[in-house]
């Protein structure tokens, strides 16, 4: 019995977790900035990426 409600629970939160995701991906980023949604998150990506996160605030307060 408990187990159904795990595996119900659980596919659940696959969901949740896959539509958070999408959403994230299709958040308006700066010029040059790409997203790529994965199974277990997202990956940003662009040229001086490291640099930009501090000085950007879109993109610090990214997911918000």
């Amino acid at each position: 019995m408990f187990e159904r409600l795990q595996q119900a629970a659980d596919r659940k939160a696959d969901r949740l977790l896959m539509r958070f995701i999408l959403r994230l991906a299709q958040s308006e980023t700066p010029k040059g900035i790409e997203i790529e949604p994965l199974d277990d998150g997202v990956r940003i990506s662009g040229r001086g990426l490291k640099r930009r996160m501090i000085d950007d605030a879109q993109l610090r307060n990214f997911g918000r």
